[in-house]
């Protein structure tokens, strides 16, 4: 899909992480899809490896590069979808892969936004609905504050901050406004492009770079090796 119209808990992250990679570098992005984080940079290399779908695919959870392969790894959305006792492992994978810094983007567990989740999740489950990664974040944990700063082993890090719960609340349950009619549904469809083209860059400029609060949405962590 078009960056212009993707919903913007997809926009906002990619946008942010493409606005840390300059032009000379190389990316490998593990975790992400094709043709979204390229929208928001032109790095002279970026590969994408995935379980499922990419320009590699990734195999018994091992990440196939050998060490200082590429000069950026980026992982968007993807720590909360790993089991806790894993992460540290994953970090550390990417550590290696990566010749300058590693780029992590997650929902931060908070307070406030575990008891959000659990709460979408309950009002999913009286609608019919299900939302798999939604179940994955309650699953396995969204990683906290404390569990980050752990998987880091004290090298010199960067976090920077995100969002709002009560806005992305909202967001969400236009997201999953989908009429079964199908002529309604195109019209619908077809307006939340339209609502994603004229307030992504407007919400984007509110809500990135914000104080750590327990109202937060998202975290980014940069961990740099230089």
């Amino acid at each position: 899909m078009n960056k212009y119209f993707l919903p913007y808990d997809v926009y906002e992250r990619h946008k942010k992480v493409g606005s840390l990679i300059k032009n000379d570098q190389s990316v490998l992005d593990v975790g992400g899809e094709l043709n979204h984080l390229s929208q928001f940079c032109k790095p002279k290399r970026i590969v994408v490896a995935n379980l499922k779908s990419g320009d590699v695919i990734i195999s018994k959870n091992k990440i196939p590069f050998r060490k200082n392969s590429f000069d950026i790894v980026t992982s968007i959305d993807v720590l909360e979808h790993i089991k806790k006792s894993a992460r540290k492992k994953f970090v550390q994978d990417s550590i290696n892969i990566a010749v300058q810094k590693v780029i992590l983007s997650f929902p931060l567990g908070t307070k406030n936004h575990i008891q959000y989740e659990r709460e979408m999740q309950r009002w999913l489950e009286k609608t019919g609905k299900d939302v798999e990664y939604l179940s994955e974040h309650i699953k396995y944990g969204l990683p906290s504050l404390e569990e980050i700063q752990s998987l880091c082993d004290n090298r010199e890090v960067k976090i920077i901050f995100s969002g709002n719960i009560s806005i992305n609340k909202l967001l969400f349950k236009i997201f999953m406004f989908d009429p079964k009619i199908k002529i309604i549904g195109k019209v619908i469809f077809a307006l939340k492009n339209f609502f994603n083209l004229i307030t992504n860059p407007l919400f984007y400029q509110l809500l990135i770079n914000k104080n750590y609060s327990s109202s937060i949405n998202r975290a980014y962590l940069i961990i740099d090796k230089r």
